[in-house]
């Protein structure tokens, strides 16, 4: 990389540059993303095996648990009858997708590494 080009920060972070930013360890910040603490990762990559966290987006989430709710947040907020908006009913069903692929990751590369050394 030539030398003056700046130094950027990256926008998307993995769970090992993430769990740095936020100040925690990666297996903390597991349990955080995993309790809604932080936002669930976005697949990318070709096949989808790469996930990132958003740094504004995990900005965003510090912010609303730090100083209250955001006041530009009443666009995802629960209407008064206690029901999802679309949005928060997307980003649930996202979470509980993402959770379950999150958990089952380790697993497969265990099995992998043992059907490849048998």
């Amino acid at each position: 990389m030539p030398d003056d080009l700046p130094r950027l920060e990256p926008r998307y972070l993995d769970r090992r540059q993430a769990a740095a930013y936020l100040g925690v360890s990666t297996s903390t910040f597991d349990e955080e993303v995993e309790a809604g603490q932080w936002p669930q990762p976005r697949r990318r990559g070709a096949k989808g095996g790469r996930y990132t966290w958003d740094r504004k987006l995990l900005d965003s989430f510090a912010d609303r648990h730090s100083y209250g709710p955001d006041p530009g947040a009443s666009a995802n907020a629960a209407p008064e009858s206690g029901a999802l908006s679309d949005d928060a009913v997307r980003q649930t069903a996202e979470a509980a997708a993402l959770r379950g692929l999150l958990h089952a990751a380790p697993r497969n590369r265990a099995q992998h590494r043992q059907q490849k050394a048998a």
